[in-house]
């Protein structure tokens, strides 16, 4: 059975600046489903980074990624008054931009490729310049080992790793967007975290 059901909405993923409250995001889906197009415009407002930073994650290049983002808001927009607006709206929209993406990877016949722009990009931020320039060169290096050892992951580890420590969403918003229990949620972090220590701990 899929986990497609009630829960309390959470909502830390999205730009709050934009939408205030839960409720505030509820009313603004229920006038895009009724056709209010500039209903429509604030969600994209919200989530557009949040967006390109998921399709980032999965085509690993700038243009792609914006296309894939573009295209998963039409098929949102196309889809969205069969949303069931008493359900959390990021994990729907996660679905649809991940099969996007999926599906142009599969016509690719390619696997997307982690870069460390990308990462940054997604919140992964350069060090801090009040740090002396041996501590920047050393979490230079350390960001450059973290992402080549995502690209030594599995697909599945490499996603639940980049919902948690890059778009840092709770093991229940994680749940929602894979479908899958928290319990499974908290096994699969785990071996993924221990997957990318030990690539990450092998000399090459």
């Amino acid at each position: 059975m899929g986990m497609n059901i009630l829960r309390r909405r959470v909502y830390s993923s999205i730009d709050m600046t934009t939408l205030t409250t839960c409720e505030d995001e509820a009313r603004i889906l229920i006038g895009a489903q009724q056709g209010d197009h500039a209903a429509f415009g604030k969600i994209v407002t919200a989530y557009q980074k949040k967006t390109y930073g998921i399709a980032y994650g999965f085509v690993g290049n700038r243009e792609d990624a914006l296309e894939m983002a573009q295209e998963a808001f039409v098929k949102a927009y196309k889809a969205i008054a069969r949303f069931d607006t008493d359900l959390p709206f990021y994990p729907w929209l996660y679905r649809i931009v991940k099969n996007t993406c999926l599906n142009h990877l599969k016509k690719r016949k390619r696997r997307g490729e982690t870069s460390l722009d990308g990462l940054m990009d997604l919140g992964y931020d350069p060090p801090s310049p009040n740090h002396t320039p041996e501590r920047c060169a050393e979490l230079a290096d350390l960001q450059h080992s973290i992402v080549e050892g995502l690209g030594e992951l599995s697909d599945s580890h490499r996603e639940i790793i980049t919902l948690r420590h890059l778009h840092e969403l709770s093991y229940i918003e994680i749940s929602e967007c894979l479908d899958i229990p928290k319990g499974t949620v908290m096994s699969r972090l785990h071996s993924a975290r221990h997957r990318l220590r030990d690539v990450m701990e092998t000399p090459n």
